[in-house]
């Protein structure tokens, strides 16, 4: 299961999309997890960090490195970040 936690105290961040998997191999996060991971990231705080790994959306690799790649909405600037399996992944808006 993903897990957020805290890392600051201002700003705005909206997950919008995250894939999860290898090329050729991928899920989408449906909305539902979307919108958890945007709460949990606590809607206002500048930066976030999540958790890479198969409550995303499953395993759509299985033995294989997965890489989470989240878009997501910092005000009105959308951003990319990416991270492997099993590490945290930070949302960051400057």
């Amino acid at each position: 299961l993903w897990t957020a936690r805290h890392v600051a105290s201002r700003g705005s961040i909206e997950i919008v999309e995250a894939e999860y998997g290898v090329p050729g191999r991928t899920c989408t996060a449906g909305p539902d997890n979307k919108k958890s991971a945007s709460e949990a990231c606590g809607g206002f705080r500048p930066r976030c960090l999540v958790t890479v790994g198969n409550g995303w959306c499953g395993d759509p690799a299985p033995g294989v490195v997965k890489t989470l790649t989240v878009e997501y909405m910092c005000g009105a600037t959308r951003k990319r970040a990416s991270g492997t399996e099993n590490t945290g992944l930070v949302l960051a808006c400057p």
